[in-house]
């Protein structure tokens, strides 16, 4: 009889977890007096998570049928084509914040079950309207680099900016996680210069240079916006899977030209076929508020010749000469 008890304890573990996860909760702890739309938001959000645990429990899609706009059913859809997420905690507690098109709430953890081993913990953003529907959905940059860059502000223009380019940031690597080809060519300007950096071994022309020079060095390939956006596609063609993991993201406003930013991160592209750490430089032109534009981007391996590229040594603001009448589209 005690055998029986034994098994049946084992048996009924997994299940009282997963009838915890199912009932997943938000609850917002400051950033909104609003009583009424404040529970319309933490209802949103709890339906949406019981909605991808329940899916990930029965292997189906998510079945939502309120608290999302179109265009958040439609980020979901292709996000979960990528790979199916739920959260792990029964309640989540965090603070609401306020931005220019409605609310916004961080740090939501969810568990991607398609990433590998290591990767699979992540945290999601999730954007409001003003009626507290979910109107968008991003993977967030880890919280302490999210302070750093809020706390670096000079201004209340510049803290504005800097939201934008969190947001900015986070969206485009969602991008790239749920292939939305269309969502990353709008972000870059026609203009856009585009250069990509690829280490190759010099051969030595004896031995004393074997022993004494560097072997490795970088050249860079120039591409047009049009000439990315058509490999790009081939990519996402040819994998299922792709998981982006931005890190170390630093942000700079020009010293002259205060609506330029400079945007440094640590790339880690995983896919199916392909996987790579760089460094990713952007700049992003403020001159449309509503419209920020990639007027640059640059990639560059993270190292070379064994080591880790010194910061001087990435791509920066201070490499490009900026012709204000270039800058414009």
């Amino acid at each position: 009889m005690k055998k029986v008890k034994l098994i049946l304890l084992f048996v009924l573990i997994p299940l009282f977890s997963f009838a915890q996860l199912e009932d997943t909760k938000l609850v917002i702890t400051d950033g909104l007096d609003n009583a009424s739309l404040k529970a319309v938001m933490e209802n949103n959000v709890s339906l949406f998570l019981k909605a991808c645990n329940v899916a990930v429990m029965e292997g189906e899609k998510p079945d939502i049928e309120e608290g999302l706009t179109k265009d958040a059913e439609e980020v979901l859809k292709e996000m979960w084509k990528m790979s199916p997420m739920s959260c792990p905690v029964s309640t989540v507690e965090e603070v609401c914040l306020q931005t220019s098109e409605g609310y916004q709430v961080r740090n939501i953890p969810v568990t991607m079950m398609a990433a590998a081993e290591g990767e699979q913990d992540q945290e999601l953003v999730l954007h409001f309207t003003s009626s507290g529907l979910i109107d968008n959905i991003s993977i967030a940059l880890e919280e302490h680099r999210y302070k750093d860059i809020i706390a670096e502000h000079e201004s209340v223009e510049d803290l504005y900016r800097r939201q934008v380019i969190i947001d900015f940031v986070e969206n485009y690597r969602t991008a790239y996680n749920r292939k939305d080809l269309s969502y990353i060519e709008s972000v870059f300007s026609d203009n856009a210069l585009i250069l990509t950096g690829k280490v190759i071994r010099e051969k030595p022309k004896s031995d004393y240079a074997m022993r004494a020079l560097s072997r490795e060095k970088i050249v860079y390939q120039k591409r047009t916006k049009k000439e990315y956006i058509s490999n790009l596609k081939k990519v996402f063609k040819s994998n299922k899977y792709i998981n982006v993991l931005f890190d170390e993201v630093e942000v700079i406003q020009h010293p002259k030209l205060t609506d330029i930013y400079g945007v440094t991160l640590k790339q880690e592209w995983n896919s199916d076929r392909y996987r790579d750490v760089g460094f990713i430089f952007l700049m992003i032109d403020f001159q449309d508020e509503m419209h920020p534009l990639i007027q640059v981007r640059t990639w560059q391996p993270e190292k070379l010749d064994g080591k880790v590229l010194a910061r001087e040594e990435v791509f920066n603001l201070g490499d490009f000469d900026i012709v204000r009448s270039l800058v414009n589209d």
